[in-house]
C-alpha cells in the first residue's frame, strides 16, 4: 500500500454522502507539525495545500510504440522501465514458478479426504477477503461434485480468526479437515487443539507471520519465511485461488475459471493489496468476467447498489460492492454475504442484497457516531506519536473505519479499541513509515493475540493492560520514526497543460486500470485553472463540489474533506491543483481535486522536488 492510500472501504466511509470520482486516498488533515510546515510555506495564503507536493523531474519521454506519451511519462515517474511498460499495461499473469510452501501437501491431504469421504470445512474471515476466499473454495469443490461445509465466525461473539469453541464444535460434528482462509497464521494454540481433536488444519493466509508458526498440517502463506513462490502480495482469496487451482487441476479449473476470477477480483481490490504483478492480472480478468457474466449474487448486489453492469471497475468494487459485502460482518453475521456469493437463486440473491444494503446504511450511521467520539478522545493527547482511544460503546466492527479517520486527522498511526468486559478488541491503521504489524510484535507480551499487515492490523488486549500498551506503542512508533514527525506528502506523476484535460485523456489513462493500492490513479498537476460553482456537499458539509473550465471544456470536480475552503476557493477563482481523472456514473469525465492552492503553489513547491 502506498503512503497516501487507505482501505477503499474506509475512503468510502469518509465520502459516502457524495458520488466518488476517483479511486484514491482521502485528503490527510494537518497535525500540529504539519500546520507548522504549511504556515512556513504559505504564510501569506488563505487557500492552502494540505500536503507537500513531490514534483517529478520527468517532463518528456520517448514512448514505446502503442503507448500514449502521457501514460509512458507516468509509468517512468513510477520507476517502470520502457521495456517493461507494455507488459505492465497488458496485465499478464505469469505462469509457472515454484509453488507456495505446503501447497502440494495441502492438495494431497484434501484429495485423500475426498477419497475417504471425510468432512471438510472451509473456515473464513468475516471481511470481503475471507468471505470471497471461502466462496472460491466452496465453489471449487462444487465443480468436482463435492459439498463442503463453510464457517464464518461471529465478530462479536468469537472475534477474529480460529477459536477454540468453533474448533470443538466442528470436531463434534465430525469434521476431519479444516481449511482456513485469510486467517490462521497466528493460531498457534488453536492448531494444537485441532490436532488433539483429530482434525488436520490447513492454513491459507497472507498476513504477516509471527516468529512461531502454528503446527498445522499445512501452512500456505507466501509471506512465511523461506517460501519460494514469486507472488508475495496476494490477497487471502488469491492464496485460496492458488489452492483451488491446484486441487482442480488445469482442466477442472479452466471449466469454471470465470466465476472464481471475479471473486478474487472482489477480494484483491477490497483488501487493498498492491495492484501490480499477478494481482493486476487477476483483477483485470476478474472484472472482465464480472461485467460479462456476473455471479447471481454479484449481479443482484450491483443492481441493488445502482451500478451499471458492463461498466463496473475497480473503483466500484472499492467504493460500492466491497463496503456492502463487509457490512454484514461489521454489523452482525457475515454469513449473509457468503450466502450471496454462493447462491444460484435470483430471488434469494435479491433478498440478500436488500439486507446488505440496509446493513450498510446502518453501518454508515454507526461510523459517524464512533468517529465523532473517537476524535474527541484523540484530541486529549495532541502530541502523542500514536493515537490510542477506547470505549465500551463502540462496536468492534466499526473501530477500523474510525482508526482510518484518525490517521487522516493527525498524520500518525491510530488505534481504536472496542471494550467489552475485561477485554478490548482493537483495530490499527498506520502510515507508510510505520509497519504496524511489526510494531505490534514489539508489544506481544502485552497482547492476547494480534496480526495484520504493514498498514492495518488488529489485536485483543486485556483491559488492565491498556495503559501499558498505549505507552509501549507510543515509544515504538517514536523510535521507528527516528523521533521526527512525518509531513504528509502527495507524489505528482506528471504535470500537464490544462488544455490536455479532455475525454481523450481519460481514455488514455484507462490503460492504467485497474488502479488502486500500489497503482493509484495518476496524480496530475494543472496550473492556473478556473474554479466556480463551488458548494459544500455531504451530510456534514465537509466536501466541496465545483466546476472547472479549461478552454471549451467544463468538468465536474470534487474535493473531499475541504468544505472549510469554500469561501477561500471562491475568492481565489483560479488555482493550481493536483487532480485525478475518472468517469462519473453517467460516463462523463470527472475530476477529483486531490489537493490545491493559489496560483503559484506549484512553483513554491518546486524546491521540494525529488528525482522520479
Amino acid at each position: 500500500m502506498s503512503g497516501d492510500a487507505w482501505s477503499l472501504e474506509e475512503v468510502n466511509a469518509a465520502h459516502e454522502d457524495v458520488i466518488p470520482t476517483a479511486m484514491s486516498s482521502t485528503t490527510v488533515l494537518m497535525s500540529t507539525i504539519v500546520r507548522t510546515w504549511h504556515e512556513k510555506l504559505v504564510s501569506d495564503m488563505t487557500l492552502t495545500p494540505l500536503r507537500r507536493w513531490l514534483l517529478p523531474d520527468i517532463r518528456s519521454i520517448d514512448a514505446p510504440a502503442g503507448i500514449a506519451p502521457l501514460v509512458a511519462r507516468i509509468l517512468a515517474a513510477r520507476g517502470c522501465e520502457a521495456a517493461e511498460m507494455a507488459d505492465f499495461l497488458a496485465a499478464r499473469i505469469a505462469e509457472g514458478g515454484p509453488p507456495m510452501t505446503d501447497l502440494d501437501r495441502a492438495v494431497s491431504r484434501l484429495r485423500r479426504a475426498l477419497a475417504a469421504r471425510e468432512r471438510i470445512v472451509i473456515y473464513g474471515d468475516y471481511d470481503v477477503d475471507g468471505i470471497t476466499g471461502s466462496a472460491i473454495l466452496v465453489r471449487a469443490f462444487r465443480q468436482i461434485g463435492i459439498g463442503v461445509g463453510a464457517y464464518i465466525p461471529d465478530r462479536y461473539e468469537e472475534g477474529y480468526g480460529l477459536n477454540a469453541q468453533a474448533i470443538r464444535k466442528l470436531a463434534a460434528d465430525g469434521t476431519r479437515v479444516i481449511v482456513s482462509v485469510d486467517c490462521g497464521v497466528t493460531a498457534v494454540r488453536e492448531a494444537e487443539l485441532a490436532r488433539e481433536l483429530g482434525i488436520d488444519l490447513i492454513v491459507t493466509d497472507h498476513h504477516h507471520p509471527p516468529a512461531e508458526l502454528p503446527k498445522a498440517f499445512a501452512v500456505v502463506n507466501p509471506r512465511r519465511p523461506g517460501d519460494p513462490s514469486l507472488e508475495k502480495d496476494l490477497a487471502g482469496a488469491g492464496v485460496a485461488l492458488m489452492l483451488a487451482r491446484s486441487l482442480l487441476g488445469e482442466l477442472g479449473y479452466a471449466l469454471r475459471e470465470d466465476e472464481l476470477m471475479q471473486l478474487v477480483a472482489l477480494a484483491t481490490v477490497a483488501d487493498v493489496v498492491p495492484l501490480v504483478a499477478a494481482n493486476r492480472g487477476l483483477v483485470r480478468r476478474g472484472l472482465a468476467s464480472l461485467n460479462r457474466a456476473p455471479l447471481v449474487g454479484v449481479r443482484a448486489l450491483a443492481e441493488r447498489s445502482g451500478l451499471k453492469l458492463g461498466r463496473i471497475n475497480a473503483m466500484d468494487i472499492g467504493f460500492v460492492l466491497g463496503p456492502r459485502l463487509n457490512a454484514a460482518g461489521r454489523i452482525a453475521d457475515a454469513e449473509e454475504a457468503l450466502r450471496l456469493l454462493l447462491t444460484e437463486d435470483a430471488d434469494e440473491a435479491k433478498t440478500l442484497a436488500d439486507s446488505l444494503e440496509a446493513k450498510n446504511t446502518e453501518r454508515q450511521e454507526l461510523t459517524r457516531q464512533v468517529v465523532k467520539a473517537a476524535r474527541e478522545r484523540a484530541g486529549e493527547r495532541p502530541d502523542a506519536w500514536a493515537t490510542v482511544v477506547a470505549d465500551e460503546s463502540w462496536p468492534a466492527g466499526i473501530v477500523g473505519l474510525a482508526a482510518s479517520r484518525l490517521v487522516e486527522d493527525y498524520g500518525r498511526p491510530a488505534v481504536v479499541i472496542a471494550l467489552s468486559g475485561d477485554e478490548g478488541k482493537g483495530s490499527c491503521r498506520s502510515i507508510a513509515q510505520v509497519h504496524i504489524a511489526e510494531a505490534l510484535d514489539e508489544c506481544d507480551d502485552l497482547l492476547i493475540k494480534h496480526g495484520g499487515h504493514a498498514m492495518a492490523a488488529g489485536f485483543s488486549v486485556a483491559r488492565d493492560r491498556l495503559p501499558a500498551f498505549a505507552e509501549r506503542l507510543d515509544e515504538v512508533v517514536r523510535r521507528r520514526l527516528g523521533g521526527a514527525r512525518p509531513v504528509p506528502t502527495l507524489r505528482v506523476d506528471a504535470e500537464i497543460e490544462p488544455e490536455a484535460l479532455t475525454a481523450r485523456l481519460a481514455l488514455e489513462l484507462a490503460d492504467l486500470e485497474p488502479c488502486g493500492a500500489g497503482n493509484a490513479r495518476p496524480h496530475l498537476l494543472v496550473r492556473n485553472v478556473r474554479v466556480y460553482g463551488i458548494r459544500q456537499v455531504g451530510a456534514d458539509s465537509d466536501h466541496l463540489r465545483c466546476k472547472i473550465t479549461v478552454g471549451r471544456f467544463t468538468f465536474d470536480a470534487m474535493a473531499f474533506r475541504r468544505g472549510d475552503h469554500v469561501e477561500a476557493m471562491t475568492d481565489a477563482g483560479f488555482v493550481d491543483a493536483v487532480v485525478t481523472v475518472g468517469t462519473g456514473l453517467r460516463g462523463f469525465v470527472e475530476l477529483e481535486l486531490r489537493d490545491f492552492g493559489p496560483v503559484g503553489t506549484a512553483d513554491r513547491m518546486r524546491g521540494e522536488a525529488v528525482p522520479a
